[in-house]
């Protein structure tokens, strides 16, 4: 997997290196938009992990497709699709502070050695997003002291947020969702069926509803904020990183 990745110039390395350049800068200024530069950054990596838990588990119950399409080698090209990752994503970002499902692994299910291994398939992506969220929370329970690091301390914390905000949405037992994946497979013929015609449909009326309709949203932050607590993110600073984030709001202000 390494050498395919070197072999095809992964961009991962380069968006690493980006994440670590913006975070020493953001050490150095207080500049909003580097927290957006960051997390945006960011979210293309956890995005990638989320995917690529998709897809190493699918390799394990049998379908080694998932190796040919380049899913195994952490490239962020090869989980990507126009509306998917890039527009829907930023939309439910830059307007809600949503991390909405980004990313698309297409695996055979019909090679797989069983219907566990197809729902351990579909749960291995929010399980990936979860030890994002965990691996992020942990350095600010040893964060230093002082403002010049604040501004990087909450735009992980507003990073790792997203994290729990993925895995309450991708749980969701809705067709489109990771959490209707994990019961698909014990579900009868008819449903699955009946499910398949509104799966492409059914993450956009998620997000529509989060977005418009009022009190969606506060349900979705409040299981995350419970999540997020659960592993001891700081709250206080999420809600920094989220200003930071949307700095076009403070424009003029």
């Amino acid at each position: 997997m390494a050498r395919a990745a070197a072999k095809s110039g992964n961009p991962a390395v380069l968006i690493l290196l980006g994440c670590l350049v913006t975070a020493l800068l953001m050490t150095a200024q207080d500049w909003p938009p580097l927290t957006f530069i960051f997390v945006m950054l960011g979210w293309v990596l956890a995005v990638a992990v989320h995917e690529f838990g998709h897809a190493w588990i699918a390799w394990l119950g049998g379908d080694h497709t998932v190796e040919d399409k380049g899913y195994l080698s952490f490239d962020p090209r090869k989980y990507a699709d126009l509306h998917t990752t890039l527009i829907w994503p930023l939309i439910a970002l830059a307007l809600g502070g949503i991390g909405f499902p980004g990313g698309a692994v297409w695996l055979r299910e019909d090679l797989m050695r069983g219907p566990l291994w197809r729902s351990a398939a579909s749960l291995a992506g929010p399980a990936g997003s979860f030890l994002v969220l965990v691996a992020l929370s942990l350095p600010l329970a040893f964060w230093p002291a002082g403002e010049a690091y604040q501004t990087l301390a909450a735009a992980i914390a507003f990073l790792a947020f997203l994290q729990a905000t993925a895995v309450v949405l991708n749980l969701l037992p809705v067709p489109g969702f990771d959490g209707f994946g994990v019961l698909r497979p014990f579900l009868p013929v008819r449903v699955r069926v009946a499910a398949s015609r509104i799966e492409p449909v059914a993450p956009l009326i998620v997000l529509a509803v989060l977005l418009l309709l009022p009190g969606a949203s506060t349900v979705l932050f409040g299981l995350a904020v419970s999540l997020a607590r659960a592993v001891g993110l700081p709250t206080d600073l999420v809600f920094q990183g989220l200003s930071d984030f949307r700095f076009w709001t403070r424009l003029g202000a």
